[in-house]
């Protein structure tokens, strides 16, 4: 076995197919579009990202990529090699990429091996450690059981471990006008004539909200960019929301989208015009599930019952287009508030996560 460089495109469609051909039905892969700008060097991502193939004679059975990025490093005091976007046969697949990433950590001066994240994990990433028979979905990660097995084999340690949610759709009113001017809120509901100016608001709200969390590291304009690429298509009304205090600063925020997972398996990932097309003519079937892909709120709103609000609206909304399930990306267990939007709602953990820490060898 041996790991090379995407180097051409029959490699860069092998990279692509991998994510498809491995997943077992229960992964959704990654948006295209995302693999393309890392292929290209066309991604707003700071340093190189590399694309790794992993090779058993000629045939491709893994892949991954590898980057580095300094603000990370600054944020987990450390120099780190990043993985991600892991799709393998087998453990032994895993380990040849690994050992690949270890070498390069080595010859770029990295004392440790992070992941997985695509590319950073305040945009995507985790191992699956646990529920491995239920599906992933939209922005959330699935992996077999012998992930976090091999992962650990390797002496690599779970760090900020995680769960994702789900909840049943709970059918109500939403909060009254009175509720709102008491907590001396408005709630604006995003169309999609307003997306951009939502996403602009989005941008300092999300920087604010996640500065505590061990991991995060403040997303540009462009990151966000790509990170929110292709989700205008499964924006439907009522479902991104903002709240705004009286002076109509924005002060809290929640972003769901429909759950296109079933397509996005179909397509490899793909949000091309036959895509589309689908997405329009299905839409009525698109609307029973949904994401909550992110929320929060800034640090002098957290605490005063905000988000509980702009939840309400959320379920209302989504009681009103005939959704009957929500789920959510990982939710760190030591964010309290955030699992508290989903278990007062009657939600249940789903998948739980961990990223992986481990030392590089020699």
């Amino acid at each position: 076995m041996r790991v090379v460089d995407v180097a051409d495109r029959a490699a860069f469609d092998a990279f692509v197919r991998l994510g498809l051909d491995t997943h077992g039905g229960r992964a959704v892969p990654l948006r295209e579009r995302r693999l393309r700008d890392w292929f290209r060097g066309t991604s707003s991502h700071p340093h190189p990202v590399s694309l790794l193939l992993a090779l058993d004679g000629e045939r491709p059975v893994g892949r991954a990529v590898v980057h580095r990025d300094d603000r990370l490093d600054a944020r987990l005091g450390t120099r780190a090699q990043v993985f991600g976007a892991i799709a393998a046969t087998d453990a032994p697949v895993l380990h040849a990429l690994l050992d690949e990433a270890d070498r390069r950590a080595r010859a770029s001066g990295a004392s440790e091996l992070f992941g997985p994240a695509q590319l950073l994990p305040a945009q995507s990433g985790g191992a699956v450690t646990g529920a491995f028979e239920e599906r992933g979905f939209l922005d959330a990660p699935w992996n077999p059981a012998w992930v976090p097995e091999a992962l650990e084999e390797r002496g690599m340690r779970r760090w900020y471990e995680a769960d994702t949610w789900i909840v049943d759709v709970v059918d109500e009113e939403g909060p009254s006008d009175a509720e709102l001017d008491a907590a001396g809120i408005r709630i604006d509901e995003v169309t999609r004539v307003g997306l951009a100016q939502g996403m602009r608001a989005l941008l300092p709200l999300l920087n604010d909200s996640f500065a505590q969390l061990p991991y995060f590291t403040p997303l540009s304009k462009a990151e966000l960019d790509e990170w929110t690429a292709g989700m205008w298509l499964l924006h439907e009304e009522g479902l991104f929301l903002i709240a705004r205090d009286e002076d109509e600063v924005p002060v809290a925020f929640m972003l769901a989208v429909l759950d296109a997972s079933p397509l996005l398996q179909r397509s490899g990932g793909r949000l091309g015009p036959s895509e589309t097309w689908s997405l329009v003519a299905h839409r009525r079937e698109l609307r029973r599930e949904a994401v909550l892909v992110v929320q929060g709120a800034r640090h002098d709103a957290q605490g005063r019952g905000i988000v509980t609000l702009l939840s309400r609206r959320l379920h209302a909304n989504l009681a009103e287009i005939g959704c009957a399930t929500l789920r959510s990306t990982q939710i760190g267990r030591l964010n309290l508030g955030s699992a508290r939007q989903f278990a007062r709602f009657g939600g249940r953990p789903l998948h739980s996560t961990a990223y992986y820490r481990g030392p590089v060898s020699g």
